[in-house]
C-alpha cells in the first residue's frame, strides 16, 4: 500500500465525510472513524484513477468520486456488519433490477400466485424464489421498501407493473415529455427501491484508467447514477 498523501485529499475530503456520515446511519453498529478510514485508503490505493479523474471538471470529478467511495463504504460496512453479527459475507443476498421488476407485479398486485420465473442460480442469490418460502420473503422485502418510497416513485413502478402499461401509455398518462422520459423516470424508481432494499452489489475497484482518447464521462448520466437516494 502506498503512503497518504494528505495535500490531494483535502480538496475531497467534504465527500468523504459526507459519504462516512451516509453509511454510519445505515449501518450504526461500524464507527464513523472506521468508515473514514476506509475511505481514505481508497485515494491509497487509486492514485491513477484519481489522477485521470481530476482531469476532468468538478462536476464530473465529483460524481465519480461519490460513486467509487460509496462503494468503498458499503463494501467495508457489511464486512463489518457480518462480522458483528455472526454471518458469512457470502450469505448476504444483493437484489438486482431483474429480480425486482419480475417480483413487483406480484407484490403490487397481491396475488401470489404469479410466481415470477427467474434465474437466481448465481453466487449471492437464493436458489429458486418459490422454494423454501423464499418468494415470501422476497416479497414482503420489496413491500416494505416500496412502501418507503416517495409518492411519485410509487406511481410510475405501479402503471408500469401493476396495470402492466408501455412507457408510452405512462408518459400520456403522468403528462411526461416523451417515452424515453417515462423510461429514465421507471430507472431511477427501480434504483431508489434496490437502494431501500440495502443496495447493489459492491465492485471490485481496481485502479486503471479509461482508454486513451475515452471522452470525459457524461455528466448528467453520471448524475443520474449516483443521486442521492435517501
Amino acid at each position: 500500500m502506498g503512503q497518504m498523501n494528505w495535500e490531494r485529499i483535502q480538496p475531497w475530503d467534504y465527500i468523504v465525510s459526507h459519504v462516512a456520515d451516509e453509511y454510519h446511519k445505515k449501518f450504526s453498529m461500524v464507527d464513523r472513524e472506521d468508515i473514514r478510514q476506509s475511505l481514505y485508503e481508497w485515494f491509497v490505493l487509486h492514485p491513477l484513477k484519481l489522477t485521470e479523474w481530476e482531469a476532468f471538471s468538478k462536476k464530473s470529478t465529483q460524481n465519480l468520486l461519490y460513486r467509487s467511495l460509496r462503494n468503498q463504504a458499503l463494501d467495508y460496512c457489511q464486512l463489518w456488519k457480518a462480522k458483528t453479527l455472526g454471518y458469512e459475507m457470502s450469505d448476504i443476498f444483493f437484489y438486482d433490477a431483474a429480480i425486482v421488476e419480475a417480483i413487483l407485479p406480484a407484490v403490487l398486485r397481491g396475488d401470489v400466485t404469479e410466481t415470477p420465473k427467474l434465474n437466481l442460480g448465481m453466487p449471492g442469490k437464493p436458489s429458486a424464489p418459490a422454494e423454501g418460502g423464499n418468494l415470501m420473503a422476497m416479497m414482503a422485502e420489496i413491500k416494505g421498501a416500496f412502501i418507503k418510497l416517495n409518492e411519485e416513485d410509487k406511481n410510475i413502478l405501479y402503471q408500469k407493473h401493476a396495470n402492466s402499461l408501455t412507457y408510452g401509455a405512462i408518459a400520456e398518462e403522468l403528462k411526461l415529455p416523451s417515452d424515453d422520459a417515462a423510461r429514465m423516470r421507471h430507472k431511477r424508481a427501480i434504483k431508489r427501491l434496490i437502494t431501500r432494499l440495502g443496495g447493489f452489489r459492491p465492485w471490485l475497484d481496481m485502479d486503471v484508467v479509461q482508454d486513451v482518447g475515452q471522452d470525459e464521462p457524461n455528466e448528467s448520466k453520471d448524475e443520474e447514477q449516483h443521486e442521492e437516494t435517501d
